[in-house]
């Protein structure tokens, strides 16, 4: 079973250890996901589940894994061959990755009822946007610091409730 959650994810490539898997979706029902949900659905469905909030956020780590991998490792090679317009170039393909995870993250937190769920949704969102402004790569390494509760708040939440997470795991 891979580890992809967005702290271990992020670390394994700062350390420059390749990232493996396949492409697997989540097991449970689909909800509407909040990759594929508009900004203005909130008012359509204000209370979600939790198997939303579980959908949602295994998606987002999905979207990260997808999408961010090649930056950091790119990123981060640059940094320590001290290529400086390089680093810039990776940090700056990833500000909208990490902003555009950050809104979902926050629109899904919106939606759901559950207040832990909500709160962890909300500290994924704030550490998203947080990894938007970095300015090197070595500052990837504190991700782990930002995610682990809010991770872990996920994984008992969506496990107690039968939903099978995937790239949250």
């Amino acid at each position: 079973m891979r580890r992809t959650t967005f702290s271990v994810l992020l670390a394994v490539i700062v350390t420059g250890a390749a990232a493996c898997g396949d492409q697997a979706q989540p097991q449970a029902e689909p909800s509407a996901s909040a990759s594929a949900a508009p900004a203005g659905s909130a008012t359509a469905d204000a209370v979600a589940g939790i198997a939303f909030a579980c959908e949602a956020a295994d998606g987002l780590y999905a979207t990260l894994n997808e999408q961010t991998q090649a930056h950091i490792q790119r990123g981060f090679e640059a940094e320590q061959r001290g290529d400086t317009a390089a680093v810039a170039k990776e940090l700056e393909a990833l500000k909208p990755m990490f902003l555009t995870v950050s809104a979902k993250f926050g629109e899904a937190a919106d939606r759901v009822a559950d207040a832990e769920v909500k709160v962890a949704l909300n500290d994924l969102a704030d550490a998203a946007s947080t990894a938007s402004s970095f300015t090197t790569f070595r500052e990837f390494g504190a991700m782990q610091q930002l995610t682990v509760s809010a991770e872990l708040v996920l994984i008992r939440k969506c496990r107690h409730s039968g939903y099978k997470m995937v790239n949250l795991v």
